[in-house]
């Protein structure tokens, strides 16, 4: 759902392009940015009179103030209660009666509040959570899956169309060698043995074949025989992967539930193109892009923009991925007709996708304006990288398993009587694990360890939970009997300094998201609601709120706190935390 409205950041921007208009100053600008400063200098700034007058040769404090001067003038609603130039920069603080407008627009507006109807009528896919078939998830994948969760619910807030899709791993040599195993490390039985656990076995298979492939070389060239023969029909093979893939959704599904993803709207391996890969080949012949290579492989030559050869098929007759991926883009433009493409994918691809996006590019496919590789930092164990080819790596099922017991004894230890401990405990047990990732920049790499990931104290998914569950047990206290979506009380006295901040920052929250939506950086989203529950936090510690003698402050105040459980619980949807209202 969607909900229109105007930001603050939006109606700067509208006061600045009038002014810049008046002035003639537009055509030399290329855009307005905007940002929020520290606290001390306004709510938002923009450097927009020091880009000008270096490209001008004027002085800047003389352009920012008549820049300043049309802002004023032009801000017939007086939703500004200052505007002036510092250094250069134009920094805007907005009127008290804005703020508290903005907080009963939260108060109406409810889980709405930060949606938008801006990419209404366009579509983006968002493919995320590719697993391999046959290959129990492990917290190298737990990145892609809550990213792309993430974008998901932050894309689809503003509007946006958005189709998921999982792309799982369900095509390609790693099958000849699973098959290979199947057929040569006793499979059948190997699978009977473990009937409750056929992905763990399956994994096992691969790992040995893995194993005996570095003494016995051969192997590979077996295994890549045994994906020929699967792509070219061969019946045993076929059987064989259907059952691998069958087993294999199963697993993949009971952990998107058990990490609170929201239901995929496709899943479309790389099986699937198998049938559209030879029209897409034929395709790029078309047009002069294939190259036979000196053993029969057919490539497109990048060379001349330093990214080698791109193989579609190899000599053996393989297709690869780069072929599927082709197959791939050519047909989601075709069905979905998509505004944007987006792969969450760890920034080990960043070479396969430089590749395919300057293909298709040369194909005469928009790929630079439709389609983004959201690339990420890789997981890894203190001792070194995860593989599951070695076998180095932490299962998911464990980490969950012990988050929740983790949550668990933690929630006994400070609120033995809760009610729903258990349910409570796996509430905490995943916004631990979601927040820990989300909050680092997703460019950066990441070292798993139990500590840093399950931490309840700090910049965590627990602590924001904690927040909102406070302020929850206030307005229990408090047993309101009218409703809080009254317009805002004003208060009798002048805002304080913290009701002042708390205000300012809940402003900020549309643009947060906004700007998410744009960047693909979570962490944006996470800090802003940690410094809202710290700015909260320090507001309660200072200003009474149910001790509060003024009928009509205490009301004005029981809103104010409303308002920001509901921010928080809105920003944690977002990165797919749950809110709950105890703990």
């Amino acid at each position: 759902m969607s909900y229109k409205g105007e930001t603050p950041k939006l109606y700067i921007g509208h006061l600045l392009a009038i002014a810049l208009s008046n002035l003639s100053l537009t055509p030399h600008v290329d855009r307005i940015d905007i940002t929020v400063p520290d606290s001390a200098f306004g709510d938002y700034s923009t450097n927009v009179a020091l880009v000008l007058a270096k490209r001008m040769k004027q002085n800047p404090k003389e352009l920012a103030d008549i820049i300043t001067q049309q802002v004023i003038d032009w801000d017939k609603e007086k939703k500004l209660e200052k505007v002036e130039e510092k250094a250069g920069f134009i920094n805007f603080t907005f009127a008290t009666s804005y703020l508290l407008e903005n907080a009963h627009k939260i108060l109406d507006q409810g889980d709405l509040y930060g949606c938008s109807v801006h990419g209404e009528g366009k579509t983006v896919i968002v493919e995320y959570f590719a697993n391999n078939v046959a290959k129990p998830p492990h917290v190298g994948h737990l990145r892609s899956a809550v990213i792309g969760d993430c974008l998901k619910r932050i894309i689809k807030s503003q509007g946006y169309k958005t189709i998921s899709d999982t792309h799982i791993g369900d095509w390609g040599v790693q099958f000849g060698i699973l098959i290979w195993a199947y057929k040569h490390l006793d499979g059948k039985n190997v699978l009977e043995a473990a009937s409750e656990n056929p992905i763990d076995a399956l994994n096992q298979l691969y790992i040995e074949a893995n194993s005996q492939i570095e003494s016995r070389p051969e192997i590979r060239e077996e295994s890549k025989a045994e994906f020929v023969k699967l792509e070219k029909g061969d019946v045993e093979n076929r059987i064989l992967w259907q059952k691998f893939v069958d087993v294999s959704l199963q697993d993949f599904d009971s952990y998107r539930k058990a990490l609170d993803i929201l239901p995929f709207d496709h899943n479309l391996g790389e099986s699937f193109y198998e049938d559209k890969m030879p029209a897409v080949l034929e395709e790029l012949k078309s047009k002069d892009l294939v190259k036979t290579g000196e053993t029969g492989e057919l490539y497109v030559d990048l060379e001349d923009y330093n990214l080698g050869r791109c193989i579609l098929v190899k000599s053996d007759g393989g297709t690869t991925y780069h072929l599927r991926d082709f197959a791939t883009y050519i047909y989601r433009r075709k069905e979905f007709n998509f505004y944007k493409n987006v792969y969450v994918v760890d920034n080990r691809q960043s070479h396969h996708f430089k590749q395919l996006f300057k293909a298709l590019e040369l194909a005469g496919y928009p790929v630079e304006k439709d389609t983004t590789h959201v690339d990420f930092g890789f997981m890894s164990l203190p001792e070194g990288a995860i593989s599951t080819r070695k076998g180095t790596t932490i299962a998911l099922k464990s980490v969950l398993e012990e988050a929740n017991n983790r949550a668990l004894n933690i929630i006994e230890e400070k609120n033995p009587e809760l009610a729903n401990k258990e349910a409570i405990a796996e509430l905490v047990a995943l916004a631990a694990i979601k927040y820990f990732d989300l909050s680092h920049n997703r460019k950066t790499e990441i070292v798993f360890t139990w500590d840093k990931a399950l931490s309840f104290e700090g910049n965590t998914g627990p602590y924001l939970q904690y927040t909102h569950a406070r302020i929850h047990g206030i307005l229990r206290k408090a047993n309101i009997t009218y409703p809080l979506t009254a317009n805002m009380a004003e208060p009798v006295l002048n805002l304080r300094h913290e009701e002042n901040s708390v205000l300012r920052k809940l402003c900020q929250f549309p643009d947060i998201i906004a700007q998410v939506s744009e960047d693909y950086l979570p962490n944006i989203l996470c800090n802003y609601l940690f410094e809202l529950s710290q700015t909260f936090n320090a507001f309660y510690q200072e200003v009474p709120v149910m001790q509060e003698t003024s009928d009509e402050l205490k009301l004005f105040r029981l809103q104010l706190i409303t308002a920001t459980a509901q921010v928080i619980k809105n920003g944690l949807y977002l990165l797919g935390i749950e809110a709950p209202e105890e703990m």
